[in-house]
C-alpha cells in the first residue's frame, strides 16, 4: 500500500489459540512504512527524531508523541511492538498489558506533572479519525479550558526538552 492509500478489510474470526488474529473490518489509512514499527527497528522521522522512551518491554513502548496536544507536556504513546491496526485484532494477554501500561503511564504523568486531567484516547478505523494504521492509545495530560481535538497546529516539542523530560518521568515510572 502507498502513503495515503484507504482499504477495507474483511473480518476474519476473532483471535484463537494459535495466536491468529482477525483482520480490520473498518476502512483505514494507510501509512507506509509504518512509523511506529519504523521507530522499533531504530528509524527514526527526520521530524521527530527518535522516540523519548518513558517505558520498553519486549512487547511494547511508552513514548513521548512529538508534539503535546493536552496545553502541557507529556502527551504520551502506548503502543505494541506487533503491528495490528486496530484494538479488534489485539490478543487478551496484549489488551492486559497495554491497559496496564496506560493505567500506569497516567498514573505517573498525573503524579509528576500535575495536569487538571488525563484523556485517553483510542481509535480504530477512518471513521475515528486513526491515523496510523497501527493501533496506539494516547494518554494526554490536559490543562483546563484546552480545546480537544486541537483547533491549531501543534509545534513539534524539540527533541531535548522531550528527552529531558522522558528521562524523568521514566525515573518515576
Amino acid at each position: 500500500h502507498r502513503a495515503g492509500t484507504m482499504q477495507r478489510r474483511s473480518m476474519r474470526p476473532p483471535v484463537g489459540d494459535e495466536g491468529e488474529t482477525m483482520s480490520s473490518p473498518f476502512l483505514m489509512a494507510h501509512r507506509e512504512p509504518c512509523p511506529y514499527c519504523e521507530n522499533f527497528a531504530g528509524r527514526h522521522s527526520p521530524t521527530a527524531g527518535p522516540p523519548s522512551v518513558l517505558f520498553e518491554d519486549e512487547h511494547l513502548m511508552a513514548y513521548l508523541n512529538p508534539a503535546a496536544h493536552g496545553g502541557m507536556p507529556g502527551h504520551t504513546l502506548v503502543v505494541p511492538k506487533r503491528h495490528v491496526e486496530t484494538l479488534l485484532e489485539l490478543t487478551e494477554e496484549e489488551e492486559a498489558r497495554i491497559a496496564h501500561t496506560v493505567a500506569h503511564t497516567a498514573r505517573v504523568l498525573t503524579k509528576e506533572l500535575q495536569p487538571d486531567g488525563i484523556l485517553v484516547v483510542q481509535r480504530n478505523g477512518l471513521a475515528a479519525e486513526q491515523t496510523v494504521n497501527h493501533v496506539h492509545f494516547h494518554v494526554v495530560p490536559r490543562r483546563a479550558g484546552v480545546a480537544w481535538p486541537p483547533t491549531e497546529w501543534i509545534e513539534v516539542t524539540p527533541l531535548e526538552q522531550r528527552q529531558e523530560l522522558a528521562a524523568r518521568l521514566s525515573a518515576a515510572w
